[in-house]
């Protein structure tokens, strides 16, 4: 039977919304659904705000744009059954993505539960975590999702949760919790998280014997070495060594004049990458996006830097691995540990070489057109986050990120319809974000333009519109295949934006600059069929 509760007692949703609280959590995602009214009742100061979205995945999506800006944990709260279930496509791009959200559902309340599973209630299901477990981070190989019975349990699993989900690598988890256990009455202490990570050594012998005698190194960075710039700069100009990175690692090691600012998809750029002797990974999974399924020549020597090489090693085999999470420290103690190199090949020139291409390029012009009013005209400070579309595709891939953490892009998974509800995320933070999205993706969630105004978000969507699934129907034309199903109906945006209360400027590429530089909320409208660029996959083999 559920216990009452009477006027200020804690309960179960308060003490969990104080443990979020208590480990830095300032704003999390959510709706209102009749099981977990218990959290919206629990609000109040020195809590975390609930930012009221149109729909659950919006909720995960968002943690996900803020986790992936912060590098913090995320949360997301959801009702029972459809609602948390709503949340399984944001929940499994932040999981595959390595981005540290925490989504909280109410479940079937445990009072009217039948004895041998569903009895018809409500929202039920019989197992609502199972949703969520093949795509939630796994400890010592038990997935972080999670049903529970009572609110001592409740509490004390959150804490471990908000604990081991930010310890690399980070990933999704997932807590059910019944819907009159939420309200209950708690009496218990909220538990104190310790986070940070655990201490792991150094030890360089094999890599040093790995890289011996070698003269060439390329340095790959990805999304777990984003706190990582500084030491890997300092590496890149001991050894030389040219600086590539992953989709997620973009603007490591930024300032670095090793930076390489372009990717591997570019024929320049992969030429580089098979012509060092040696290459040395740090935090990147070398997936299958990033390396043309596998396919780029690789250095004879490979050298892993990774709290959890695992996921690295199911792609190459590695010549020496060193298991640690503090990238810093690891590269300088190869600086110290190995001898430096001379130069043997010229960055700049490589940057100005691809880029000049690209920017006189037929298929490329344009694309590279709308990077540089992103670049010249988004501030360092605001955050961009993109959609799978093709603007997306160019302003993820190609667009150069002053910094870690600036850029979100979804290839994790490669959800569409990311891009609008995820950049709520860091908008929520007070964050200025820009939103780079196709007309297909983003009719997902126009919902959401109802969040932007009633949260008065620094939000500024730029939709670019091919007139349906842009990037679709390039694969059609190179495949060979008649053109279906990806010619799109889209709205009277500027109606659309006037409906909402946001401001609205229909512009071209060429004087998109002077629209972003607008600082109210409101509609970018770009018409424009853009050529995808090689890092995607029809053209990967040109």
């Amino acid at each position: 039977m559920s216990q009452s509760v009477t006027k200020n007692q804690q309960t179960v949703a308060g003490a969990i919304l104080d443990l979020l609280w208590q480990s830095g959590i300032r704003v999390t995602f959510g709706i209102p659904g009749v099981h977990n009214l218990a959290f919206w009742d629990a609000l109040g100061q020195n809590r975390p705000t609930i930012v009221g979205v149109r729909h659950e995945q919006t909720a995960a999506y968002a943690a996900d744009g803020l986790a992936r800006t912060t590098g913090n944990l995320a949360v997301a709260l959801t009702t029972t059954g459809p609602g948390a279930a709503n949340t399984v496509a944001a929940f499994g791009e932040a999981a595959i993505s390595g981005s540290p959200i925490f989504v909280i559902a109410s479940e079937a309340p445990i009072s009217k539960r039948g004895k041998n599973g569903s009895r018809g209630l409500l929202h039920e299901m019989d197992d609502q975590a199972a949703l969520f477990a093949p795509l939630a981070k796994k400890l010592h190989g038990v997935a972080m999702a999670v049903s529970v019975e009572d609110g001592i349990t409740a509490v004390e699993v959150a804490a471990e949760m908000i604990r081991d989900l930010l310890r690399a690598p980070a990933g999704a988890g997932y807590l059910g919790i019944p819907a009159d256990v939420l309200g209950q009455p708690f009496s218990g202490e909220i538990p104190k998280v310790e986070i940070g990570q655990e201490v792991i050594g150094v030890d360089t012998a094999s890599t040093v014997a790995a890289l011996n005698n070698v003269k060439k190194i390329v340095i790959w960075a990805g999304g777990g070495a984003t706190e990582g710039s500084e030491g890997i700069s300092e590496l890149a100009a001991h050894w030389n060594a040219p600086i590539l990175t992953s989709f997620a690692g973009r603007g490591i090691a930024a300032q670095s004049p090793f930076s390489v600012k372009v990717p591997i998809h570019e024929p320049e750029v992969e030429e580089v990458f098979g012509d060092a002797d040696a290459l040395v990974v740090f935090g990147s999974q070398l997936d299958g996006m990033n390396t043309k399924n596998w396919t780029v020549k690789w250095p004879a020597k490979i050298v892993v830097v990774d709290a959890n090489p695992d996921f690295v090693l199911r792609n190459v085999n590695a010549d020496a691995v060193i298991t640690a999470n503090d990238i810093n420290k690891v590269s300088r103690a190869l600086i110290a540990d190995t001898k430096p190199q001379n130069s043997w090949v010229d960055i700049e020139n490589l940057n100005n070489a691809v880029r000049s291409r690209l920017e006189s390029g037929e298929k490329s012009k344009r694309g590279t057109a709308l990077v540089r009013a992103i670049e010249e005209n988004w501030p360092t400070d605001g955050v961009i986050v993109c959609d799978m579309a093709v603007a997306g595709y160019w302003t993820g891939v190609y667009a150069d990120q002053p910094r870690p953490r600036r850029l979100v892009y979804p290839v994790g998974w490669g959800t569409l319809g990311f891009g609008l509800p995820a950049a709520i995320g860091p908008a929520a933070a007070g964050v200025r974000t820009l939103a780079v999205c196709g007309d297909g993706g983003v009719a997902f969630a126009l919902g959401e333009l109802a969040t932007i105004v009633q949260e008065k978000l620094p939000y500024t969507l730029l939709i670019v519109d091919d007139g349906g699934y842009g990037m679709l129907r390039f694969d059609q034309i190179v495949m060979g295949h008649p053109e279906r199903g990806v010619d799109l109906v889209s709205p009277d945006w500027a109606v659309l934006a006037q409906a909402f209360g946001l401001s609205f400027t229909e512009t071209t590429v060429e004087d998109l600059g002077e629209a972003l530089s607008l600082k109210q909320p409101g509609i970018v409208l770009v018409r424009e069929k853009l050529h995808p660029p090689k890092s995607t996959s029809p053209r990967w083999n040109e």
